[in-house]
């Protein structure tokens, strides 16, 4: 049974056939409809995070609240519902037809005939499953850009929750954390439904750099895009070392800005900072490479990366030292004995800002110890 609320404010929905029906945008609303977001009685959202939201889009006739005069933000949302409700955002009309005869179908097909959703995307449950926060993210990418609604597009998992967070349509739990596989919230599925039409009207939202981050280096093994715009390697990466008889493979590289102690990736790396060279720790990007060493040579290696990899431009090699102000065993750079570890140093962000402005982009480069360049960064 449709769920109702008094003072439901009707509003014009545009045509399915409008030239702008397969992209999400905001349906023309008489001014009726925008000033009576304070009129909306619901008795369970007062200082809610999400108040303002819910408001509007209830008021917009987008999402009901419950007889009882209750709109539940923190119970969960199912895939009907929030497929109806980003149809209804979109001004698109009902597809009636077909053998199924839910009431949330029309919705559906309507939906898929905008290209904002694939039959394909749910691959187990039904339509009254919870919706989670990635199911979200894809149809609220998709419904944002237009190159995405081809019934031919396969854009993956990982690169649709990376685009999500690059746009701010989604942005991290409270932790920071994506909570890909997690059911959303019937608030969280409103916020989705309002960044959505904010970016069709042209504004652009704030990014949650945590969770974009997070995204990133699940998609690519760097977050070098969201920190510093820039890009790296195709990762992992075979370093083309001359001077050092071993395999050296780059698996990830992680950017940290050390003002922001609760950064993504921060925590992962606690104890006291301290560069090698007894230089202070100052204004700087901490950087982490996750590294594989093989020693492949057949022989015994008696010589150790410390001294055969350099940073360059400025940086400094960093060490993680642990409650007795020794090194943390955890962060020793890896030997050339096949093993693995993490090569940490830090770059002062004037370097930083400096290389991006002189080349457009941040050069993040290694020097092997016979002056060989090897570079991480790179152009588009």
């Amino acid at each position: 049974m449709k769920r109702v609320v008094p003072l439901v404010v009707s509003m014009m929905l545009m045509s399915a056939c409008s030239p702008n029906a397969n992209t999400l945008v905001a349906a023309e609303q008489p001014k009726s409809a925008v000033e009576s977001k304070a009129g909306v009685s619901l008795n369970d959202i007062s200082g809610h995070w999400a108040e303002s939201d819910i408001k509007a889009i209830v008021a917009a006739g987008y999402v009901d609240g419950y007889p009882d005069g209750s709109f539940k933000p923190n119970h969960t949302v199912t895939r009907a519902e929030f497929i109806t409700m980003a149809a209804k955002a979109a001004g698109l009309k009902p597809v009636p037809g077909g053998d199924n005869k839910e009431w949330y179908a029309p919705y559906v097909a309507a939906l898929v005939q905008a290209g904002i959703h694939q039959y394909k995307d749910f691959s187990s449950g039904d339509w009254n499953t919870p919706i989670t926060r990635m199911e979200m993210a894809r149809i609220a990418v998709r419904a944002s850009d237009k190159s995405l609604q081809s019934p031919e597009d396969s854009t993956d998992a990982k690169k649709f929750m990376f685009l999500a967070t690059q746009k701010g349509l989604i942005t991290g739990m409270a932790d920071g954390q994506l909570g890909k596989d997690e059911s959303a919230t019937r608030a969280q599925s409103v916020k989705i439904i309002q960044r959505i039409l904010d970016v069709s009207q042209g504004k652009k939202l704030e990014v949650d750099k945590r969770a974009a981050s997070y995204a990133e280096v699940e998609l690519t093994g760097s977050n070098v895009q969201t920190m510093w715009g820039s890009h790296v390697v195709e990762l992992p990466y075979k370093m083309p070392l001359e001077n050092t008889k071993a395999t050296v493979k780059v698996h990830q590289i992680l950017i940290m800005d050390l003002k922001e102690e609760d950064g993504a990736f921060r925590s992962m790396f606690d104890g006291e900072l301290e560069k090698v060279d007894g230089k202070p720790i100052g204004d700087d990007y901490f950087i982490a490479l996750k590294l594989d060493v093989k020693n492949e040579t057949g022989n015994a290696l008696n010589y150790s990366l410390w001294g055969q990899l350099a940073p360059a431009l400025g940086a400094r090699q960093v060490n993680i030292l642990d409650i007795s102000r020794q090194v943390d065993k955890r962060f020793y750079l890896p030997k050339l004995d096949s093993s693995s570890g993490w090569y940490l140093f830090a770059i002062p962000k004037e370097t930083v800002q400096l290389q991006k402005e002189r080349a457009g982009y941040v050069i993040l480069r290694i020097l092997e110890n016979n002056g060989a360049s090897i570079e991480l960064g790179k152009k588009e």
